[in-house]
């Protein structure tokens, strides 16, 4: 019997709703960004986004644990995804910047929305053409959560000014390069953490202290994030190519 028919049939109904469900309160929070940020509250807006993520990041897992993944919901998660993570950034970033909006930073802002849509659109054709096993472990590029919060860093340490919108041009093009790039990243699906109940206690303890964090000190908490984050993608590239030299593959 699959999992959903291990819960019963009265909860069954519950759990496949439940991930859509998640999916909207997602999408939810990245509408409430771009509010936030027409009324240049960047700490709400900032905040909102970042929830988005953390939602983003436990629907799919519901859904592949209780079995009820479908193509509606990937599709749904998908349009969902490129309104909080390709959208709410830019708008946020385009009300930040205000009189000192250059047009280059315009036309950055621009390629990051489409590099949002292309690198989702890419995730769901290679949805359906997973290969090898291993490489599970690994998405293709930036994933649009990981590169939304990412291009928000200069929100966190810099008042936008002549000077500060130079750096963020180019920043801001960079991460959208990764997003469309071949960089391997990782994807944390085989990591294991699901393999025991103390991992999972550990991994709700930290989701809960990140929700706290992110409404009381939402600047540093992003902050810390970017970083750390930024910082493992030369990890995951080594480690998908000594995976690559370990399986043979071309």
């Amino acid at each position: 019997m699959n999992k959903v028919g291990d819960i019963g049939q009265s909860g069954a109904g519950i759990i496949r709703f439940l991930p859509n469900l998640i999916t909207a309160l997602a999408l939810c929070a990245g509408l409430i960004s771009i509010r936030f940020s027409v009324d240049q509250q960047f700490d709400l807006a900032l905040s909102a986004i970042v929830i988005s993520a953390l939602l983003d990041g436990l629907d799919g897992r519901i859904a592949r644990k209780f079995s009820v993944s479908s193509r509606f919901g990937a599709e749904f998660d998908s349009l969902a995804d490129f309104l909080s993570f390709g959208v709410a950034p830019v708008v946020l970033l385009f009300f930040w910047a205000e009189d000192d909006m250059s047009a280059l930073l315009s036309i950055c802002l621009t390629v990051f929305v489409i590099a949002s849509a292309t690198r989702l659109a890419r995730f769901n054709v290679e949805s359906g053409n997973p290969g090898a096993p291993w490489r599970k472990a690994y998405f293709t590029g930036l994933p649009t959560p990981s590169a939304a919060l990412a291009v928000l860093l200069p929100v966190s340490i810099a008042a936008p000014s002549e000077a500060s919108i130079q750096w963020v041009t180019a920043y801001t093009l960079l991460v959208a390069l990764l997003m469309v790039s071949t960089v391997p990243t990782f994807s944390g699906k085989t990591t294991g953490l699901a393999a025991s109940r103390a991992a999972r206690t550990m991994l709700l303890a930290m989701a809960g202290a990140a929700m706290i964090g992110i409404f009381l000190y939402p600047r540093q908490v992003l902050i810390a994030f970017t970083v750390a984050y930024l910082a493992t993608i030369p990890l995951s590239w080594l480690s998908f190519c000594h995976q690559r030299r370990l399986h043979g593959d071309a």
